[in-house]
């Protein structure tokens, strides 16, 4: 049931974010950019807990995408540190809106507080299997 809600929320998020020019997998790269500020591709990989290849294949159609930027590191030449664009930026209350909108009508008549509870222990069960991988 996990896979199947799973599926369903981001076929949801891909219709509404399709006339913004936006991809559900841009999501967890624009809110942490949004709510930490720029980082590094390492740090976007580790926040998002997604290979190094997918995030670099992800960061490279963003900023085709004009979604991003990069500006090499001033410590590390080997890095760039990835900023959101100006048009990014302006996106993101919207794409915030969106989201709402989404968890708003999935949890539509479900009882008062458990919304919360659900995504409460979706975090759990999330960070259980972080923890203790599946041998």
């Amino acid at each position: 049931m996990i896979n199947l809600s799973a599926r369903v929320f981001e076929r949801r998020m891909a219709e509404a974010l399709a006339p913004l020019g936006l991809s559900p997998a841009y999501l967890p790269v624009i809110f942490t950019l949004s709510a930490t500020g720029p980082a590094t591709q390492a740090e976007l990989a580790r926040s998002a807990e997604i290979e190094q290849p997918t995030m670099a294949l992800t960061l490279r159609r963003m900023e085709r995408d004009e979604i991003i930027y990069r500006v090499p590191d001033e410590t590390d030449g080997r890095r760039a540190i990835v900023h959101l664009t100006s048009r990014a930026e302006e996106l993101v209350p919207q794409v915030e809106s969106i989201a709402d909108d989404i968890n708003s009508r999935a949890f539509d008549g479900l009882p008062a507080g458990s919304s919360a509870q659900l995504i409460d222990l979706l975090t759990r069960a999330a960070a259980n299997l972080t923890q203790r991988p599946v041998e």
